[in-house]
């Protein structure tokens, strides 16, 4: 999931596609350097995991 965000490009996940990306991020939040990078990984899995357990959202990245 994680290598299809294009930073210059829209992507739309839906709640099918979060245990994978949930999964992908579970092993980048190990990765974060500082404070602020888990903090925004953290924000971003309580984010996958409310569109897990909602089958009318979608989770949006929005490129430049």
């Amino acid at each position: 999931m994680l290598e299809r965000i294009d930073p210059y490009g829209d992507l739309i996940l839906t709640p099918v596609e979060m245990p994978q990306l949930l999964e992908e991020l579970a092993r980048v939040h190990g990765l974060a350097v500082t404070d602020a990078e888990g903090e925004v990984l953290t924000r971003l899995e309580q984010l996958a995991t409310r569109c897990r357990d909602d089958d009318a959202s979608e989770v949006h990245f929005q490129g430049d």
